[in-house]
């Protein structure tokens, strides 16, 4: 072995430390996005013992001290493999965003085992070497499986490169198992370049990935109303611009506004936290009669509107009828003060699937200015000119 392979292996480790103190940073303002910081404590740790086993354990032997060679590398085996179940239970948390199953979980003892399964035989560097091939192998096809989840922007950039380098791996160490089984196994100066190369790829898309879940409380809050979760009207306008990329459905396009009746009565008599539990009550109502795909934003106060793509006349006024009948059935009681609120709406349509949508904003604006002196509790319409 080189001076220079080794010192390649040493420079590894330097890196891996310094890229485990970035994640244990990313993870800590992440606000406990699962899987980020087991990525860093994991890497490193499976960097230490890979050096450990290809660069000081082989380094021993060379020099004759088969002994002491054949301790360092069962000692970096052992890191090595665990460090590799850590970066497959990084992927599953961080993928799923939920606690590791049992077999998952199982992942450490099996692997471990390869590992210690060498030192009870006395196997040595190569017995170690198809220990931690063998641990590769099978982190890698966890990894992939879990990489194919993460579809969505800006996710699926980052995730298809880890799994074209997991592919890559793939190929280099089911040919170090190969060589293992065979009593072939030793540093490969030839490709450990490429190896090296591929993991620095794995931790820089990682690290995007990372940052994209760090990053998305703030885009949240920009985009969304935290007291109700609905869009804000800049989450609005950003999803109404992204309407005009999307292809257009078969049907036609509806614009509900709703204003819930005598609200400032409701905070002036029984105090905001009772308007803001009536503001939260309702926002539920109506996100349990909508579809996934229409959009829900509280334009300010009382007021909030209702996008409907690919959708009928009919069924867009039978939705406002439904949605104020369960708002009149909401029952709240402050200070042992039963008090019931309704919901005034005025609904736009037009059976033009690109008609612009400002103008079934302000035309539904008007049939809600209609509701409203009327009565109130009331739907009113207005169609858009074909």
């Amino acid at each position: 072995m080189t001076t220079d392979f080794y010192n390649l292996l040493l420079s590894d480790c330097a890196l891996a430390a310094v890229l485990l103190a970035l994640f244990l940073y990313v993870g800590r303002v992440s606000r406990g996005v699962r899987g980020i910081t087991t990525w860093g404590v994991a890497h490193f740790l499976y960097s230490l013992g890979a050096a450990m086993l290809d660069g000081t354990a082989q380094t021993l032997v060379r020099a004759g001290n088969e002994s002491l060679a054949d301790g360092i590398a069962g000692a970096g085996g052992v890191l090595a493999c665990a460090g590799l179940v850590g970066l497959a239970w990084s992927i599953i948390q961080f993928v799923q965003q939920r606690a590791l199953a049992l077999w998952e979980r199982a992942l450490l003892p099996l692997c471990l085992g390869f590992s210690l399964a060498g030192v009870a035989l006395g196997g040595g560097v190569e017995a170690q070497g198809a220990a931690m091939s063998a641990t590769e192998v099978i982190v890698l096809l966890v990894m992939v499986r879990h990489l194919f989840a993460l579809r969505g922007a800006p996710d699926h950039v980052p995730a298809r490169l880890m799994i074209v380098g997991c592919g890559v791996l793939l190929w280099l160490y089911g040919g170090d198992l190969l060589a293992a089984l065979t009593g072939r196994y030793g540093p490969n100066p030839m490709w450990v370049n490429l190896d090296l190369s591929i993991w620095f790829l794995l931790n820089f898309c990682m690290l995007m990935l990372a940052s994209f879940r760090a990053a998305e409380p703030l885009r949240r809050g920009a985009l969304f109303d935290p007291l109700t979760g609905a869009l804000n009207r800049r989450g609005l306008d950003n999803e109404l611009q992204a309407l005009g990329t999307r292809a257009a459905g078969e049907h036609g396009l509806a614009v509900i506004v709703l204003d819930l009746d005598h609200f400032k009565a409701v905070n002036d008599d029984h105090g905001h936290e009772t308007g803001d539990r009536v503001l939260q009550r309702f926002s539920d109502v109506v996100r349990g009669c909508i579809r996934s795909e229409d959009l829900f934003a509280r334009l300010g106060g009382e007021e909030f509107m209702l996008v409907l793509r690919n959708t009928q006349a009919d069924t867009a006024h039978a939705l406002a009828e439904r949605i104020r009948r369960q708002v009149m059935m909401l029952e709240f009681a402050p200070a042992h003060r039963n008090i019931r609120v309704t919901v005034s709406l005025g609904i736009s349509f037009s059976a033009d699937r690109h008609a612009p949508c400002e103008t079934l904003i302000r035309l539904a604006d008007e049939a809600l200015y209609d509701a409203k002196h009327k009565g109130r509790n009331r739907i009113e319409v207005r169609w858009h000119p074909a």
